[in-house]
């Protein structure tokens, strides 16, 4: 595919196919620096595993809270529509194995997301990501030999076995629209990163460096949909959010996005407090 397509192109192009035929297998990170923008699926059932989450019980929510210095670098998902996962297994676990004193992060996306696309690559749905993390685990990537662009390769009994190591405890779903916000707070304020399914525009992809600092950013009418994708909150403060993105460190404000309260409360589709790892 020449890299002079436009990304309009590509994604309709991609979106056209999906269902026709297995993917060839991604074997290796894109020669470009196109993404997926359509990989974020809807939640068929929203389980609360465990209950494991305690963010209700926060008492006087503080009106700024970080995850940042968990926080590892952004991870770069190419062309494959493994948001959900780069979200939930690499940025969100990652911080809290950091905040819990876990060492072997961070985890393989293409661990869940191989299992669930089985070289169908149309996305996933954050339940049945975490309906893995939450029964089998997920795998390290220093241990994962497929890499971050095999969706089609299953992960091999030995991978399994050490996946069984990282283990999330739950999830719990959050309000979306003028609910998210205590939602949000609550979670952050009490060490859980949250994963958030937001429709993506193509000004979302071309977003300027200050846009993605200022809180302004908010797509405008005419702006060409691009499919749902997965981000996770990992900070907030008066003004909105800190959200780490799967795009690489090239994209936004070095991966990350500053989000008003507003623009969540409109665009956030699904979201969902990412419970602690089992130790």
């Amino acid at each position: 595919m020449s890299n002079t397509l436009s990304r309009v192109a590509i994604a309709l192009a991609v979106a056209g196919a999906v269902g026709a035929m297995v993917t060839p297998i991604a074997t290796a990170a894109p020669a470009h620096p196109l993404h997926r923008a359509n990989g974020a699926l809807p939640s068929q059932h929203r389980v609360q595993h465990r209950d494991a989450l305690a963010f209700r019980s926060v008492p006087n929510t503080p009106t700024s809270a970080s995850l940042a210095q968990y926080a590892v670098t952004p991870g770069d998902q190419g062309q494959v529509g493994s948001c959900v996962s780069w979200a939930i297994d690499y940025s969100a676990m990652s911080i809290l194995e950091n905040e819990q004193g876990i060492t072997g992060h961070p985890q393989a996306p293409m661990y869940t997301y191989a299992q669930l696309a089985r070289g169908n690559d149309q996305g996933s749905t954050p339940s049945d990501t975490f309906d893995i993390l939450t029964s089998q685990g997920v795998d390290t990537m220093d241990d994962y030999w497929q890499g971050n662009f095999d969706y089609t390769t299953q992960p091999d009994s030995n991978e399994r076995a050490n996946a069984a190591n990282w283990k999330l405890s739950g999830y719990t779903p959050i309000s979306t629209g003028s609910g998210i916000k205590a939602g949000v707070q609550q979670a952050i304020a009490s060490g859980l990163p949250v994963a958030i399914s937001i429709p993506v525009y193509q000004s979302f992809e071309r977003i300027s460096r200050s846009q993605a600092t200022d809180y302004s950013y908010y797509p405008t009418s005419g702006d060409q949909y691009m499919g749902g994708h997965e981000i996770t909150i990992i900070g907030y403060n008066s003004s909105g959010v800190r959200v780490q993105n799967s795009w690489g460190t090239n994209w936004g404000d070095g991966g990350f996005i500053n989000l008003s309260w507003n623009y969540l409360a409109n665009q956030v589709e699904e979201a969902n407090a990412v419970g602690k790892l089992v130790q």
